[in-house]
């Protein structure tokens, strides 16, 4: 199951918070391949502190399972999914770049949720 999740000082009102976590969720499922009932999003409001300032800052970890014929296409599609979150989190949040991070880990087989349709209502 592809997970992602959000934690910021930035306050949403519930419409602004349920629209930014379905354009991740949407975003993901496009860049990961998968359907998007498979697709997790947590966003939690935490209190948070980053060179000594409380001013909007960001942090997103993002797991996933996908295949790669080489490293250089992971490298590829690894930048372009930190690019495309990048610009969601920024048109939503306002945050400065520098005061956003993003972790990508990439899961096992073994290890992640496997989606079966008749799971899924």
């Amino acid at each position: 199951m592809p997970i992602c999740q959000l934690k910021t000082n930035y306050r949403m009102e519930t419409q602004e918070r349920t629209a930014f976590m379905n354009e991740i969720a949407a975003a993901m499922a496009e860049l990961i391949e998968k359907p998007l009932p498979a697709v997790m999003v947590m966003l939690d409001d935490f209190h948070m502190v980053m060179n000594r300032t409380e001013d909007t800052v960001f942090f997103a970890e993002f797991r996933y399972l996908k295949d790669f014929s080489d490293n250089e296409e992971k490298k590829q599609w690894l930048e372009e999914f930190a690019d495309r979150m990048l610009e969601i989190i920024q048109r939503c949040t306002n945050v400065d770049p520098y005061r956003i991070y993003m972790q990508f880990t990439e899961m096992t087989r073994e290890s992640a949720w496997k989606y079966t349709p008749s799971q899924i209502n």
